[in-house]
């Protein structure tokens, strides 16, 4: 299926840029004016930084064209139609895509996944409408399967995995779990994410609930720590959300918790790791020692120059 996704968008949209896949032909470049060029596409990112960009054009030119509709809306290209705004350049090369409204979509999304200031909630809801259009653009006929055959777990649209993983680096289970976050997760949930309330190993449990019933437990999940999360949606599944809120009480500052506790364990095994290698804390550095006697005074009360030489001190 990957290779007929080539083929398709090599023939129908033409090779350009971004996709990772293009061909090493030259595709046919035009000219426009830069003041005929509409900046009005939604998944453009302007008003970023173009410093580096500006420099680079300056050195060598521009390398890319930009990717234009027929009727000049850019379609993949913003930071360096910025840049050259900025340098004073009145004109561009671009190449034309002149197809349906779905290809020149799918554009404009994989200019932005190979971007990197994207948040990881952007990158999943670009994940999932990219995976929406690649199976409109590629309908699958369903083979059926014998009724005794075993039940397998598939990934959907294996040829755009691949292709998205290509890209981006991400395996095709992590591209497939991304899809599926942003799918399950209720709006809610989301503006908790945006607003840096919940985490991804919190959002992970909290989308195996229903959405109406994220939206009855969110202000109760957003206290409560990972192992806490996983222990609601058990109780939850079973018996109901109400239930699920009184197995799981908000305990004070539980999520600070949670995060020293992880940080001292890391802490410790670091500390273990140097005394096999016959490190003492005497041989630490200055700033580690001064770090040291800090965390003794915040935690015990006793002398910032008190040595850390016992262990126990950390149990």
């Amino acid at each position: 299926m990957l290779e007929s996704f080539k083929s398709y968008f090599l023939t129908n949209v033409g090779p350009f840029r971004t996709i990772s896949f293009h061909t090493h032909k030259d595709p046919t470049v035009q000219t426009r004016k830069l003041t005929d060029l509409k900046a009005t596409n939604p998944y453009l990112r302007m008003g970023t930084d173009v410093s580096d960009l500006e420099k680079s054009i300056k050195t060598v030119g521009l390398i890319a064209p930009l990717v234009i509709s027929e009727d000049n809306v850019i379609l993949a290209g913003a930071r360096r139609y910025q840049a050259l705004l900025n340098l004073g350049f009145t004109e561009a090369a671009v190449t034309v895509v002149d197809k349906g409204p779905l290809e020149k979509e799918l554009v404009s999304i994989d200019e932005n996944l190979v971007r990197k200031d994207l948040s990881k909630m952007e990158i999943e809801s670009h994940l999932r409408r990219a995976r929406a259009i690649y199976m409109e653009l590629n309908p699958v006929v369903e083979t059926p399967k014998a009724p005794d055959a075993p039940e397998v777990e598939v990934l959907p649209a294996e040829g755009f995995l691949n292709m998205v993983s290509e890209k981006t680096g991400l395996s095709p289970k992590q591209i497939h779990e991304a899809i599926k976050r942003d799918e399950m997760s209720s709006p809610i949930v989301k503006e908790a994410r945006k607003n840096g309330e919940l985490s991804l190993s919190q959002t992970n449990e909290i989308v195996k609930l229903s959405k109406d019933e994220q939206l009855h437990a969110i202000e109760h999940l957003k206290e409560l720590p990972v192992r806490e999360i996983k222990k609601f949606v058990k109780v939850a599944k079973a018996q109901g959300v109400e239930k699920a809120i009184h197995a799981t009480p908000q305990e004070p500052f539980s999520k600070e918790y949670a995060e020293i506790n992880a940080g001292l364990k890391k802490l410790l095994k670091k500390f273990k790791q140097l005394e096999l290698e016959g490190i003492e804390n005497s041989d630490l550095p200055e700033e580690t020692q001064k770090l040291l006697a800090e965390l003794r005074l915040v935690t015990t009360g006793t002398d910032a120059s008190a040595s850390f030489a016992d262990e126990s001190d950390y149990a």
